[in-house]
């Protein structure tokens, strides 16, 4: 049996002793690497399955597209977010807008601390051409974060310090307004680019800060209550993504 024989017969068992999770797992984690190091355009279906050592047919029992793996990445890093974040404002001691605000500080966090990660996401939403990609993403997003986001209004709404008339509307509200945040992310990430970090900086707190007030009316709040933006996060974000060379963007 020659080296190469080996080498095959050793992976042919490993997907033999491999679960249907565990093979699903190693396709995402694979396609997951092979993303973020080189960009959405230049991997194929054929890349991830050899680098996760996977049969096209492995592949095609949990994903029918590409487009299927990115579903699953987004999922996996909101899940992963929303649990840290949902960790955080539990442990907060307060009432509803104090874990509602402690919520949204732990989330500016972890998106500072994910640059070249969010790099990838961005190029992939923002760029021409691309409307239903950032649809499937922004449908993942919808699915993992609208359920805790309802759940803090409606706390809010039980205990008296929000009021507003429909929790389900206002959560799904506040969701979009990420969505519709597109143009200004797409400015900020160019500014940055372009090495004017403070004037993205800038964009991004003017626009959350835009935001933070219509939510505060949206919850029946005083102005000001809502603290959406974070400069230091929004710096330190976009200083990581402008630091990413992204092969399949344009930084």
């Amino acid at each position: 049996m020659t080296v190469e024989t080996a080498k095959q017969a050793k992976v042919g068992k490993a997907r033999l002793r491999m679960s249907p999770d565990a093979r699903r797992t190693a396709i995402v984690d694979a396609a997951q690497a092979l993303f973020f190091s080189r960009g959405w355009d230049a991997v194929t279906i054929a890349d991830v399955l050899a680098q996760a050592g996977i049969s096209k047919g492995g592949f095609y029992h949990h994903f029918s597209a590409k487009e299927d793996l990115l579903d699953a990445i987004v999922e996996r890093l909101v899940a992963r977010a929303l649990q840290g974040t949902a960790a955080a404002r539990d442990a907060i001691t307060g009432d509803a807008l104090t874990r509602f605000n402690a919520f949204i500080a732990t989330m500016n966090r972890w998106k500072a601390e994910l640059g070249p990660e969010l790099r990838f996401f961005t190029d992939v939403m923002l760029r021409p051409g691309n409307d239903v990609l950032f649809q499937r993403i922004s449908a993942a997003s919808l699915e993992a974060t609208l359920p805790i986001l309802q759940q803090m209004i409606d706390a809010g709404v039980a205990e008296g310090t929000f009021d507003t008339p429909d929790t389900e509307i206002a959560a799904e509200v506040i969701f979009a307004l990420g969505q519709v945040r597109r143009g200004v992310l797409q400015s900020a990430i160019a500014a940055a680019d372009s090495g004017d970090l403070e004037a993205a900086v800038g964009l991004l707190d003017a626009r959350m800060r835009a935001e933070g007030r219509l939510i505060d009316r949206l919850l029946g709040l005083p102005a000001g209550s809502i603290l959406l933006s974070h400069p230091a996060d929004y710096r330190l974000m976009l200083g990581a993504m402008k630091l990413t060379q992204n092969p399949g963007g344009d930084a």
